[in-house]
């Protein structure tokens, strides 16, 4: 019986390399971002699929198309439910700019990549989120209950279609999201970690 749910982020855009916060932004997919589309297309050709979701971020919808290249026949859902964080005023900037004053404000230094990022979520990502409402210049950042809202909706309803294509024997379910998103479903779907 099938009833596998694919949880894949969006393949490398022009911010990631650069190292500019996404959000609610997009970019173009670099080269190598086209090529893990490419790849990932490939990948998915021989799996059974019965249902996608996406984000409605042109990344996403993108990343999608290429998953679903073996796929014609499937129309993926988009989803703003799906959507990244959105990072109020620090949208477009560099990363630095909005985890400097956020680690600062949990009592650690910001540095790409640091070991710190996984002891200050540890307890979860809603004091992350909401130290990033509070600081943000514009006051336009997500707090964490609207971030939580938007995943136990979007999660109801991939499990839903999970559920409803696992009677069937239809096949799996891919949803292509994005990289802080991938996150708060996995906490949402394992709070207690792996």
């Amino acid at each position: 019986m099938s009833g596998r749910i694919h949880f894949v982020r969006h393949a490398e855009t022009l911010f990631n390399v650069n190292g500019q916060l996404q959000g609610w932004c997009d970019s173009p997919l670099t080269a190598r971002g086209e090529a893990q589309v490419a790849a990932l297309g490939e990948w998915m050709r021989e799996v059974p699929l019965a249902a996608a979701f996406m984000s409605d971020l042109t990344r996403t919808r993108t990343t999608m198309a290429g998953a679903l290249a073996g796929h014609p026949q499937l129309v993926p859902t988009p989803m703003v439910e799906l959507r990244e964080w959105h990072f109020g005023g620090w949208e477009g900037q560099p990363n630095a700019s909005l985890w400097e004053p956020v680690f600062a404000e949990h009592g650690t230094v910001y540095a790409a990549g640091s070991a710190a990022f996984p002891r200050i979520t540890a307890n979860g990502f809603d004091s992350l989120l909401d130290a990033i409402h509070r600081l943000d210049p514009l006051g336009r950042a997500e707090c964490a209950a609207a971030v939580n809202a938007r995943m136990t909706v979007a999660l109801a309803t991939v499990v839903a279609a999970s559920e409803l294509a696992t009677t069937a024997d239809a096949g799996d379910i891919l949803v292509v999201t994005h990289g802080a998103v991938l996150g708060s479903l996995l906490r949402a779907l394992m709070p207690d970690g792996p």
